[in-house]
């Protein structure tokens, strides 16, 4: 559970604003559970006191930005150190003021300089802490804070101060500040701490990684610009186009380059695959040699071994062995003498001789080799055509490749030349080409690193908005019943998460983030609440109180069963007759929180003046029949006057206190009957003062 300060005490001292009385000089006030009214004038410092509050617990820090918080870093910035001090001719140098509050079960007594808000003493459960220098003190102050709270930094505990706890003139809207309102609502309900510490860096680091990028792809642009402009100009031109020329070429070289070496290895293949029938066709020839030579041995015995191996060799084809003739008329011939057992030489009849046993099958063997042999032969003939072509691919690309290397030499060259003539324009070129590369890899190096955030960023943001899911209806039931004593229009808020980037680039990842739509009645719109986006979409005390009662309902849900404390400048001037005694009695049941929260504590400046606010917080409202007409809540619904005698004490009065104006020095008599008028209004029931 989160523990939000109460205000127990205020001392402020040698501040010339509030010079005191003679008996009390400076302020110094206790504030007491329930409704406590810091009464005056415009001029005596109820504002300045307010802020007084606000900055005794925060230091000089504050949120950033001076409207909406959008997708500003979530951390804090210094706040103005010496905004009191310029309210007083002395500069403050001597004032102090000195506050005492609680957080859960620790108490804190703070003291800080007005001067320029350096802590000057720090005491944690009545313990005073040792002196030291103002900025040690103050991180002490702030470790004691966030362990106290149960926060996960100082950060946050200032968040909740200005956006929930403080309702003061310079106050934030919430609810029509979405990004706001996602972040308060996942600090008040998102369960897991070290998630939210984490969740907190992601962010951070991704709005960082936004602008970073931003800024890198500007000075992209301006490189690029530059280099168009280095191009437009004359010498630029010609160095471009030679450039530009020489690349297209050194393109055309790496591919002809390429297709060489793919036509070469295609060529080579079809020089292996011949060569290799070539071999098959001569070992086919030699063993059908070998089988003619058996063969006319058997069938033509007086033929000698040299006669026989010369008619074998060319009945294999391997043509004649005296002239080396390969021709087919000329194996034709030879094979017709043969036939008719004549010599194809001399012509001489060949003597048969007596025929020994020879094999059956060797002729019909001898025509099967001598029909692979032809097959073989014409398988290499068919091989020959794509041979050629490749060869005459081959050499019409290694021509290409001679000219387009001496294309290129001859480009280098001509640049060489450039950059003898112009050193400075091919230097500058080289440069800013250089430095363009260099950014654009920081620039696709940090949308990496975006990405990997955005991954971890996801889940604990899915995470959050279930954790707000989960309560949303106990928020929208609680809203209702706070903003009934302000507004009459039916007014309602429901749960819409809102899906929004990280950073001003439209090409990023969205997510989700806790986020109520409020929708409002109106005149026109009767019988149906219309959605009201924006802030501009309702009046301006419309919007004061829809922001006001969604704070009250995110008090009440964020400490059940513990005290809390609003802080907030009343908002008379914004009501009508009418809803003054219902506002109050609002505020005045939020302060009057049973059990454990009884030390609630509702903190509430307010001029002096006939509007009723104050006795409307006291319970005293003066008009009964009145106040009977306008409220709803049964009698014992509503939370017990404070007694006559106890308001005194619930009351911070600054006519007496704060240096007087001339309007307080001229009309004193009558500011004070006014005021006891609003917090004594019993006094003067029946008479006409």
């Amino acid at each position: 559970m989160i523990n939000l300060p109460v205000l127990e005490r205020v001392r402020v001292s040698n501040y010339a604003l509030y010079v005191g009385t003679p008996d009390s000089p400076g302020l110094d006030h206790t504030f007491r559970p329930g409704v406590n009214v810091i009464v005056g004038i415009n001029g005596l410092g109820k504002t300045t006191l307010l802020n007084i509050l606000l900055r005794s617990l925060t230091g000089a820090s504050d949120i950033p930005g001076d409207d909406q918080l959008g997708d500003k870093k979530r951390r804090l910035v210094p706040s103005d150190r010496l905004w009191f001090r310029r309210r007083v001719p002395d500069d403050a140098v001597d004032a102090r003021v000195t506050v005492w509050f609680h957080l859960g079960a620790q108490y804190f007594e703070v003291t800080r300089s007005l001067a320029n808000l350096d802590i000057l003493e720090l005491s944690v459960d009545q313990q005073s802490l040792p002196a030291a220098r103002p900025a040690e003190l103050e991180a002490t102050f702030r470790e004691h804070v966030v362990a106290a709270t149960g926060l996960t930094s100082f950060d946050d505990f200032v968040f909740l101060l200005r956006y929930v706890v403080f309702y003061l003139e310079d106050r934030r809207s919430l609810v029509w500040d979405a990004a706001a309102q996602g972040d308060i609502l996942g600090i008040l309900f998102g369960e897991k701490g070290a998630d939210r510490k984490e969740y907190v860096e992601l962010f951070n680091e991704l709005v960082s990684k936004d602008s970073e990028y931003r800024n890198v792809y500007a000075v992209v642009n301006k490189r690029r610009k530059d280099i168009a402009r280095q191009v437009s100009s004359i010498e630029g031109g010609q160095i471009d186009l030679l450039i530009k020329t020489l690349e297209a070429r050194r393109s055309e070289l790496t591919d002809l380059a390429k297709q060489k070496n793919d036509v070469s290895r295609e060529r080579d293949s079809l020089r292996q695959q011949i060569e290799n029938r070539r071999q098959e066709v001569h070992e086919k020839r030699a063993d059908l040699a070998y089988r003619l030579n058996t063969f006319y041995e058997t069938f033509f015995p007086s033929v000698n071994d040299a006669g026989r191996y010369l008619l074998a060799h060319f009945e294999a084809g391997a043509g004649c062995l005296v002239c080396g003739n390969q021709d087919a008329d000329a194996v034709a011939h030879v094979n017709t003498k043969l036939y008719m057992n004549t010599c194809p030489v001399c012509e001489s009849p060949i003597d048969d001789g007596i025929q020994t046993e020879h094999d059956p099958h060797a002729s019909e063997y001898i025509e099967q080799q001598r029909a692979l042999i032809s097959k073989a032969e014409r398988d290499l003939d068919a091989m020959q055509s794509p041979l050629k072509d490749a060869e005459n691919a081959y050499s019409e690309t290694a021509a290409k490749l001679v000219a387009a290397t001496a294309a290129v030499t001859s480009l280098e060259q001509q640049l060489q030349a450039f950059g003898q003539t112009m050193p400075e324009a091919i230097e500058r070129r080289t440069e800013l080409e250089g430095r363009l590369a260099t950014f654009e890899a920081t620039l696709n190096q940090i949308d990496v690193e975006r990405i990997e955030l955005t991954e971890q960023f996801r889940e604990l943001a899915h995470a959050i908005d279930r954790e707000v899911q989960a309560v949303s209806t106990q928020i929208e039931t609680v809203f209702a019943k706070y903003i009934r004593g302000f507004l009459a229009e039916q007014c309602e808020i429901k749960y819409t998460p809102r899906q929004s980037r990280i950073g001003q680039r439209s090409a990023t990842e969205s997510f989700p983030f806790p986020h109520f739509v409020p929708a409002l009645t109106s005149g026109v719109h009767r019988d149906t609440a219309t959605v009201r986006e924006f802030g501009q979409s309702v009046s301006e005390s419309q919007k004061e109180f829809i922001d006001l009662a969604f704070r009250m309902a995110l008090l009440e849900l964020a400490a059940p069963d513990a005290p809390t404390m609003l802080i907030l400048e009343t908002p008379e001037a914004s009501l009508d007759s009418v809803f003054v005694p219902r506002a109050a009695d609002l505020l005045r049941r939020f302060a009057s929180r049973p059990g454990n929260a009884a030390a609630t504590r509702l903190i509430a400046s307010s001029n002096v003046n006939r509007e009723q606010m104050i006795p409307a917080l006291f319970g005293a409202y003066p008009d009964q029949r009145f106040y009977g007409q306008v409220t709803d809540e049964a009698p014992q619904e509503t939370p017990a006057a404070i007694p006559m005698e106890q308001r005194a004490a619930h009351v911070l009065d600054l006519l007496t206190i704060a240096a007087p104006t001339r309007a307080l020095d001229r009309f004193r008599q009558a500011y004070e009957d006014e005021r006891d008028h609003a917090i004594y209004p019993e006094r003067y029931v029946g008479t006409n003062a």
